[in-house]
């Protein structure tokens, strides 16, 4: 059987509406996050490369991470330009920074694909769980090298492999069962759709881009209950929500009560529960 082609504006749109839809779970789960993830974006940072005074690009930047960290890093005589699908989660990422007194930072409502600056406009770039959500992802990566300061730095993050990332595979995989859902076409981007070294560096090299390389880091998130685990996804994890709201009808609460049922399983009972994530993390130079 022929596979079913992807709809790259398609799946834009959806992302755009599914994203700006979610932006006000991610301002509610900011600080929660920030404490179990926060050491990616430092590490992204660190790979592309950013130094004070620099110039950084973050592609799908989402609510401001990495870009707050690359702003902190490049300092006042820096420049970072923070670019996202969504105007919610962009407008949360102007409070977080002009909370934190970072006026190096720039905003941008714009999808990977469309984005469009001078050749040498920035000297790193980086995207953490952001590029991969892209349609076309290697043109969108040719496109940012393009971006770039020659021997400029690019750094992107990607969850592992389906069963190394229970924080979404859990919800994912039930959703489907219960749902009768089936996997999207092959190709279709999402959280997990890049989960190997080879797939996160061939984006990069799609790109343009030498000398890649990738490493593998964790991130733990750390719950309270079952139900504690299940009011998280619900408030952050878009393409999750948007596939219950779709497919569930009338049993939309059972559907987030079988999520909550299998965290329990997963993790050993009522009480609190912890998810240990992989995290791939690849870097070149353009």
């Amino acid at each position: 059987m022929e596979s079913k082609a992807i709809d790259p504006a398609g799946i834009r749109e959806t992302q755009h509406r599914n994203w700006d839809s979610a932006a006000a779970g991610w301002k509610a789960w900011s600080e929660f996050n920030g404490r179990a993830d926060h050491h990616i974006s430092e590490r992204l940072v660190e790979l592309a490369g950013v130094r004070p005074g620099g110039r950084v690009l973050d592609v799908a930047a989402g609510s401001g991470e990495p870009a707050l960290t690359a702003a902190r890093r490049a300092g006042p005589e820096g420049r970072v330009v923070a670019t996202d699908i969504s105007a919610e989660m962009l407008a949360f990422g102007r409070e977080r920074a002009a909370a934190a007194g970072l006026g190096n930072v720039e905003f941008v409502e714009s999808d990977a694909s469309s984005l469009d600056f001078p050749q040498g406009s920035f000297d790193a770039a980086v995207s953490r769980w952001g590029i991969i959500f892209e349609p076309d992802a290697e043109a969108a990566a040719g496109r940012i090298r393009g971006f770039l300061e020659p021997g400029g730095r690019m750094a992107i993050a990607s969850w592992g492999e389906p069963d190394q990332v229970p924080f979404l595979s859990i919800p994912m995989r039930t959703t489907m069962e219960r749902l009768g859902v089936s996997p999207p076409p092959a190709g279709t981007p999402g959280p997990l759709s890049r989960p190997t070294p080879a797939a996160l560096a061939g984006l990069l090299e799609g790109g343009g881009f030498a000398d890649v390389t990738v490493e593998q880091g964790e991130v733990t998130f750390e719950f309270d209950s079952p139900e504690h685990f299940t009011t998280y996804v619900r408030a952050i994890a878009a393409p999750i929500r948007a596939m219950i709201e779709q497919h569930a009808g009338a049993d939309e609460e059972e559907a987030w009560n079988a999520i909550t049922r299998a965290a329990a399983d997963a993790g050993g009972g009522s009480g609190p529960l912890s998810f240990t994530n992989v995290v791939l993390l690849a870097s070149g130079t353009g």
